[in-house]
């Protein structure tokens, strides 16, 4: 008897059947015996409507329960999506809109998975950078707490314990950044942009990092203002994410330039350096978060979050390397001609 039982989708349809079937035979015994007088019709005609009413429900009742079964495979899947299980894939039987829906649920349910595995590499990831710090910081003040350090010993703890405080709140912004731009919580607010002032400006900014570095850091920006449609603050934010990386991994000595241009439309601004080069199997993982290439430090998050952003903003950032040479390019949308970009705050009228 539970195999006989319809779902209400399954009555509905098995009723329109019934329904339509007693409606032409109605139709068609109205029609030929009331109307037209052809009385002698009346028994073949009940017959015939019996038999096509008993047809119909048979019909009716079968495609309900193919319906019916269809539906409840998917109703299944939703729950075990809902349960977090993404392994049960429902059968595509048929191509009509039933298949259609089929399809397009297994092609969710595949993208939840890639979700749910990267959201619990994120957290793996996000504990061990988090906890590796941590167990440092306890370890120096075990060490301060129960040793006596001679003073030189006490100020390299110190300076130690900093570097890390340092690193840990770099990452904790970091991962704020991403969960900002996962959750959609960053608004851009696209305006003009000078490219030329704003790279000058960033660039002072690391100024002294560099010399301490021993790096020689270059700007190059064109006479003529390079003007992109972009959020000024998030494009200041890639760029200090840029140069951070070249000053990060690279020897000490290498030359960093910064270049500003407009090319076909597109508004460009690269960091350039003449270090070591990246091998082209690091290249195409450059992006990933949490991905570092050396044992320079890092988390591996800027140059995530700096890919989000420039898609943010209609633009990409794409990398070039080869033998002492590294390029790492942000491509932005070029403002409107005749466009003004706001001169950056401290940035003088001519070259620095």
């Amino acid at each position: 008897m539970k195999q006989l039982r319809l779902t209400p989708l399954g009555n509905r349809i098995t009723t329109t059947a019934l329904s339509i079937g007693i409606g032409t035979s109605a139709f068609i015994y109205v029609w030929v015996v009331a109307i037209a007088g052809h009385a002698e019709a009346r028994g073949p005609i009940l017959v015939g409507g019996l038999i096509a009413c008993l047809i119909a429900l048979a019909l009716g009742f079968y495609s309900a329960k193919l319906v019916t079964r269809r539906v409840s495979r998917i109703e299944d899947a939703a729950r075990a999506v809902a349960d977090g299980d993404f392994a049960v894939r429902i059968p595509v039987d048929s191509s009509g809109q039933l298949g259609q829906l089929a399809r397009t649920f297994n092609e969710m349910q595949r993208r939840l998975a890639e979700l749910d595995s990267a959201r619990k590499q994120f957290i793996a990831n996000a504990s061990h950078e988090l906890r590796t710090p941590i167990f440092s910081l306890g370890g120096f003040v075990e060490l301060l707490e129960e040793e006596d350090p001679s003073p030189e010993e006490r100020q390299e703890f110190v300076r130690t314990m900093r570097r890390q405080i340092e690193r840990l709140t770099k990452l904790t912004a970091d991962l704020l950044n991403l969960s900002q731009l996962d959750a959609g919580g960053i608004v851009m607010t696209l305006g003009s942009v000078d490219l030329s002032g704003l790279a000058r400006e960033v660039a002072r900014e690391f100024g002294a990092r560099a010399e301490l570095h021993g790096s020689r850091l270059e700007l190059r920006t064109p006479d003529r203002p390079v003007i992109a449609t972009a959020d000024p603050e998030r494009v200041r934010q890639v760029v200090r994410i840029l140069l951070d990386n070249a000053l990060t991994h690279t020897p000490e000595g290498t030359g960093i330039t910064v270049t500003a241009y407009s090319i076909e439309r597109r508004a460009e601004l690269t960091v350039s350096d003449d270090g070591t080069g990246i091998p082209q199997r690091v290249q195409k993982r450059i992006f990933e978060r949490f991905f570092t290439a050396d044992s320079a430090g890092g988390s591996g998050l800027g140059l995530a979050i700096a890919r989000e952003l420039a898609q943010r903003m209609d633009g990409h950032i794409a990398i070039s390397s080869s033998r002492r040479f590294t390029a790492f390019t942000l491509d932005l949308p070029l403002a409107p001609p005749g466009a003004v970009a706001p001169r950056p705050a401290g940035v003088a009228k001519t070259p620095a």
